[in-house]
């Protein structure tokens, strides 16, 4: 019995993999941008750190545990470098303000651009540059 239990075959018999499957399916959209955002954050960039990681998970966990987005086909993609945020969305969605809202919650981000354009910056949370 024991070495029935530990062969993968078994883990993932029929039943399992349709079930799998379908899971995938129902959330296909929010699998796809997680997995695009990881992919750019961590593959896509020279430097890999755990920080960034640590970083563009929180972020994605924290659009991820909101319902009403968790599943929207209008984000495509989450991009953080350094503090910036680069939301990849459809303008026209109408919960666009939530997700703004619910990413600038997020501890470390100092502006969130949509689409390439600034939507949130905050004076206090970014550093001035002297000249």
């Amino acid at each position: 019995m024991l070495r029935k239990a530990a062969t993968p075959r078994w883990v993932l018999n029929p039943v399992s993999r349709m079930a799998l499957i379908t899971f995938a399916w129902n959330h296909r959209h929010e699998v796809f941008r997680w997995g695009r955002s990881l992919w750019e954050q961590l593959i896509g960039r020279g430097d890999v750190s755990p920080q960034r990681a640590l970083r563009t998970g929180m972020l994605l966990y924290a659009i991820a545990s909101e319902e009403s987005l968790r599943n929207a086909k209008q984000l495509r993609k989450v991009t953080m470098v350094d503090d910036t945020v680069d939301l990849d969305v459809d303008e026209r969605w109408n919960k666009l303000d939530h997700l703004v809202d619910r990413v600038w919650s997020v501890k470390g981000v100092r502006t969130i651009t949509v689409n390439g354009r600034v939507r949130r910056a905050d004076a206090a949370r970014t550093p001035q540059l002297s000249t």
